[in-house]
């Protein structure tokens, strides 16, 4: 691990906080415990990583993220402002979250996969008045090369198929085939990508 000096004024930063070579780091920023970061990593300002987080190589985070407990993050991703991620998520490489977007807890994003502005994912489907069933833990599964539009909402349970676009608004409340394109409230296939071979 390259030697690296952080200023405490400035910065709340673990003691046993690992980094590899590369890393920046922004203003008011806090990293808790038991968090390791790869190679060529930059942080934004008021950033705040929680416990147990990995974070591999070539990795730009922008501000105002919070990323909670249990968050993994693959190479080559980016995370723009304001995005939070509710712990227990897993992220592949080459993964773009745009900004302000919520990605609950028990949510896993395959490679290459493009999440737009705003989007949640959540694993409540009903209010804790209505149903205990957010008790049981329901994955959300975003495979390779999915795309999700902005404030699209992603219902737990629920699988995004292969190289599948979700729509701009559209609320996922079941699976969608691979390379379908999904619309509306509930989303509902319209038709499948041509894929060039």
């Amino acid at each position: 691990m390259e030697e690296f000096k952080i200023d405490q004024n400035i910065n709340r930063i673990s003691t046993d906080f690992k980094h590899g070579e590369g890393f920046t780091i922004g203003r008011l920023c806090t990293i808790e415990s038991d968090v390791i970061v790869g190679n060529n990593v930059t942080i934004g300002d008021y950033t705040k990583i929680m416990p147990g987080t990995r974070i591999g190589n070539n990795v730009v985070i922008m501000d105002y993220v919070k990323l909670m407990p249990g968050t993994i993050i693959g190479d080559n991703c980016k995370l723009d402002d304001y995005v939070n991620t509710s712990g227990y998520v897993e992220i592949g490489k080459n993964v773009r979250i745009k900004r302000c977007s919520m990605i609950g807890q028990a949510t896993k994003i395959e490679d290459n996969v493009w999440i737009g502005s705003h989007i949640t994912t959540t694993r409540i489907k009903y209010p804790k008045v209505v149903s205990e069933e957010e008790e049981r833990e329901e994955w959300i599964l975003l495979k390779k090369g999915c795309m999700i539009g902005s404030h699209a909402l992603l219902l737990a349970g629920t699988t995004v198929g292969e190289g599948a676009i979700v729509a701009a608004g559209a609320i996922v409340s079941k699976d969608c085939e691979p390379y379908g394109v999904y619309i509306g409230c509930p989303a509902k296939l319209v038709r499948h990508r041509r894929i060039e071979r």
